[in-house]
C-alpha cells in the first residue's frame, strides 16, 4: 500500500524531525502554531485519511446506481450492468469536467448581468475599458455606432445568450476567436461546442447510468465541454471583467501573510468572483467608513486578497487603489490566514471556502459571510449575496461588520509570520504587447534566436497531496533555469509570489538567454496573468502568437502545466488546453490510471487527433525534462535552433 500511495504522489517528507507540509515559511510556520493549539488544520486531515481509497484513485468506482457501488477489481471485470473500467473512468472524467464548466458559466453569468446593469446606471460600477468594448463588440458583429452604454448593454446580452444557446447551435464565440486551424480540427471531430448550460446538461445526461457506454464518445465530449469551458468561461468572462473593472497594467504588490497589518480592520476577499470585492475596496476607504474603523481604534481599514479574488484585485487594484494590502496565499493557506488572529472578516464568494475555514474562525472572533447565492456553509448565517443594483450598499455593510468584528479581537492571540515578498503584476495581453513595443514580433525574435526555448503555462490549483506549492514552485524554477519563460495563473501564481519569482530580481536565477531578455524588460521571469480564469488571456496570446507565425497552436514551442491541480474547474481547462493543441503536463495522477483506454488516449492517441495530449509526471525535474523535450522537438519542426 505504501508502494501505491507513492505512485500516486502521496506520503509525508520530513524535515529536522518536522513534518514539512509546505514549500512556504510562513504556511510551514502556522502549521506548526495550529498544532500547539491543537486545532486540526487541512494537512492533519489528510494524513487522518490515509490510506486513500485506490478504487476512486484509479477512476473505477461507480456509484451512479443502486446496484452499486462496483468497483473494477481482478475478479471482477465490469460493474453489475456490464460497464468497463474505461466506461466508468471516461463517465467519471466527463463528471468532473461538467462540474468545472458550470461554475466557470456561474461566474461568467454573474458578470454579464453586472456589465449590463452598470451600463444602465443602476451600480455603483464603471465601465474601465471602453476600447476593448468596441474592439470585442465589433468582432462579434454588434453595431458599434452606438453609445458606451448601448454598446455594453448589446454585449451583455449577446454573451447571456450565447451561454443560454441549445448544443446544436454552434457558439460564436468559438467561430469568431478561435484559430481557423483549430476550427476545422474540432469540426472533422464533431466537438463545436452549443450553449454552455446545454452541453453541460448534455453531458450530465451521457453519464447516467447506461445512456452513454462509450469510452472514445465521453472523452470526445470531455473535449467538447473543455472547448465550451475555454472560449465561454474563460476568454468571454475576462474579457467582459477587464471591459468594466479595466485591463490590468503593469503595478506592484506585495504576496504572504507578512502583509497583514495587526493595526487595522483587516478583510478578506476569498474566491474568484472580484465584483463585491471591488465594491468593498471602494467602500472601505470612504470618509465615512475610515472613521468609523478609527473610532473602533483602528488605524485603517485592510483589503487582503486570497485566492484567485486576491489575484484580480493585485492585477488591477494594487497600484491605484488605497486600501489593498496584497495576496496573502492561495486556497490552502485560508485557515492559516485566520488562525494568525489578525482577520476580522472573510468574504466567500465562488469558489474553493472549505469548511476548515469555519472551524478555524470558531476559535477566534472572525466574522463568516457568504456573496454569492450558490455558497452556503454550515455554521455561516450571514449571507449578502451580490447583487449589482445593491453592491454599495452591501459593500458597506460588509465593512460595518468587519469594524464591529475588529472590536472583538483579542491582541494576545495574533501571530502574524514575518514573512512578505514584493511582487510585479498586472500582465495582461494588452500589456505584454504594449511591453514589447506594440506586437509579439521582438518575443518571438527571441524564441527563434533561441534566447526563449518556449513558453510554458503553469497553472492551476495547490494540494496537500504535494506539499502545498512544492512542486509548482520547482518545475518553475527548473523551467525558467532552461531559459523557458513561465506564465502563471490561479492559485500558483499565488505560490510562486511567495517565493519571490515575481520580482524582476528573480531573473538572476533564469538561465543566460532568458535572464538578458527579462533584464533589458525590467520584467520577471515569472509572469503573473492573475486568476485561474485568466487562463483564458494564456489562449488569446498563444492565438495571437500563432497567427503572427501563421501555424496551428499545436505548432508552437508552447507548453501547459497544472502541477498541482485540484478540482473540476481545473480539470474542465486541462481538457480545452488538449483540445486546444498543447502539452499539459498533470500531477497529481488523474484519476484514470485504472482504465487502460482511457489512459492511452489521453497520454498518446489524442495527438493524432488534436496535436494535444497528457503528460502525467509527479517529479518536478522529471516534469520539466519531458516538456523541454517537448518544446526542443517543436523547435526542430519549425526549423529553431535546439
Amino acid at each position: 500500500m505504501v508502494e501505491i500511495l507513492s505512485k500516486l504522489g502521496l506520503g509525508k517528507e520530513k524535515e529536522n524531525g518536522k513534518e514539512n507540509v509546505s514549500v512556504h515559511k510562513s504556511t510551514q510556520e502556522m502549521y506548526e502554531l495550529t498544532g500547539k493549539m491543537n486545532v486540526p488544520t487541512i494537512f492533519d486531515r489528510y494524513n487522518a485519511q490515509q490510506p486513500q481509497c485506490t478504487f476512486g484513485a484509479q477512476g473505477i468506482c461507480c456509484q451512479l446506481c443502486s446496484h452499486g457501488p462496483c468497483r473494477i477489481t481482478n475478479k471482477a471485470s465490469a460493474g453489475i450492468c456490464g460497464a468497463t473500467a474505461d466506461v466508468i473512468a471516461a463517465r467519471n472524467f466527463l463528471r468532473l469536467t461538467a462540474g468545472g464548466a458550470a461554475a466557470y458559466t456561474h461566474h461568467l453569468e454573474m458578470v454579464a448581468r453586472t456589465l449590463k446593469a452598470t451600463a444602465q446606471g443602476k451600480t455603483t460600477f464603471k465601465i474601465q475599458d471602453p476600447g476593448k468594448l468596441r474592439v470585442v463588440a465589433g468582432a462579434l458583429g454588434l453595431d458599434t455606432t452606438k453609445s458606451t452604454e448601448e454598446l455594453a448593454v448589446a454585449l451583455a446580452d449577446a454573451v447571456l445568450s450565447e451561454i443560454k444557446k441549445g448544443a446544436d447551435e454552434p457558439l460564436v464565440l468559438v467561430e469568431k476567436f478561435a484559430p481557423k486551424t483549430r476550427l476545422e480540427v474540432w469540426k472533422k471531430l464533431g466537438v463545436i461546442p452549443g450553449g454552455t448550460y446545454a452541453e453541460v446538461g448534455d453531458a450530465m445526461t451521457k453519464t447516467l447510468t447506461s445512456i452513454d457506454t462509450d469510452p472514445v464518445d465521453l472523452l470526445l465530449t470531455t473535449l467538447k465541454v473543455g472547448i465550451a469551458t475555454g472560449y465561454m468561461g474563460l476568454v468571454a468572462t475576462i474579457t467582459l471583467q477587464d471591459i468594466l473593472l479595466g485591463t490590468p497594467s503593469p503595478t506592484h504588490s506585495s504576496a504572504d501573510l507578512g502583509i497583514i497589518d495587526p493595526k487595522a480592520v483587516n478583510i478578506v476577499a476569498h474566491g474568484h468572483v472580484p465584483l463585491m470585492a471591488t465594491a468593498v475596496l471602494k467602500a472601505s476607504q470612504s470618509p465615512q467608513m475610515l472613521k468609523l474603523a478609527k473610532d473602533a481604534g483602528a488605524k485603517d481599514i485592510k483589503l487582503l486578497g486570497s485566492m484567485c479574488t486576491g489575484q484580480e484585485l493585485m492585477q488591477r487594484s494594487a497600484g491605484s487603489a488605497r486600501g489593498f494590502a496584497g495576496q496573502t496565499g492561495n486556497w490552502i493557506n485560508q485557515e492559516y490566514l485566520i488562525a494568525t488572529g489578525a482577520i476580522d472578516l472573510v468574504m466567500m464568494d465562488l469558489n474553493c471556502s472549505t469548511p476548515g475555514l469555519k472551524s478555524m474562525a470558531d476559535h477566534f472572533h472572525t466574522k463568516v459571510i457568504s456573496v454569492d447565492k450558490l455558497v452556503r456553509m454550515a455554521g455561516v448565517t450571514d449571507h449578502l449575496d451580490f447583487n449589482p443594483e445593491k453592491a454599495n450598499e452591501q459593500a458597506e455593510q460588509i465593512v460595518k461588520m468587519a469594524i464591529d468584528a475588529y472590536k472583538k479581537r483579542n491582541n494576545s492571540k495574533v501571530h502574524i509570520p514575518k514573512y512578505k515578498s514584493e511582487v510585479m503584476a498586472g500582465f495582461s495581453v494588452e500589456s505584454c504587447k504594449a511591453a514589447l513595443g506594440g506586437s509579439w514580433n521582438p518575443l518571438i525574435d527571441a524564441i527563434k534566436a533561441g534566447s526563449i526555448k518556449g513558453i510554458v503555462a503553469v497553472v492551476g490549483c495547490t494540494t496537500a497531496k504535494t506539499r502545498h506549492d512544492t512542486v509548482a514552485v520547482k518545475l518553475s524554477r527548473e523551467l525558467i533555469r532552461r531559459n523557458i519563460l513561465v506564465i502563471n495563473a490561479g492559485c500558483v501564481s499565488s505560490a510562486t509570489q511567495v517565493e519571490g519569482l515575481m520580482r524582476p530580481e528573480a531573473a538572476d536565477q533564469a538561465g543566460a538567454g532568458l535572464k538578458a531578455v527579462c533584464k533589458s524588460l525590467g520584467i520577471p521571469p515569472c509572469i503573473n496573468y492573475g486568476s485561474c480564469v485568466d487562463i483564458g488571456r494564456i489562449g488569446v496570446a498563444v492565438t495571437e502568437i500563432a497567427g503572427a507565425l501563421g501555424v496551428d497552436p499545436s505548432a508552437l514551442p508552447v507548453a501547459a502545466s497544472a502541477p498541482e491541480y485540484l478540482e473540476q474547474k481545473a480539470v474542465a481547462d486541462g481538457a480545452f488546453a488538449v483540445a486546444f493543441g498543447l502539452l499539459l503536463h498533470l500531477a497529481p495522477v488523474p484519476p484514470v490510471t485504472g482504465a487502460p483506454l482511457v489512459a492511452k488516449v489521453l497520454t498518446n492517441d489524442v495527438e493524432a487527433l488534436t496535436g494535444g495530449k497528457v503528460l502525467v509526471e509527479l517529479d518536478p525535474v522529471k516534469a520539466a525534462d519531458a516538456i523541454e523535450a517537448h518544446i526542443n522537438s517543436k523547435r526542430a519542426a519549425l526549423g529553431l535552433p535546439v
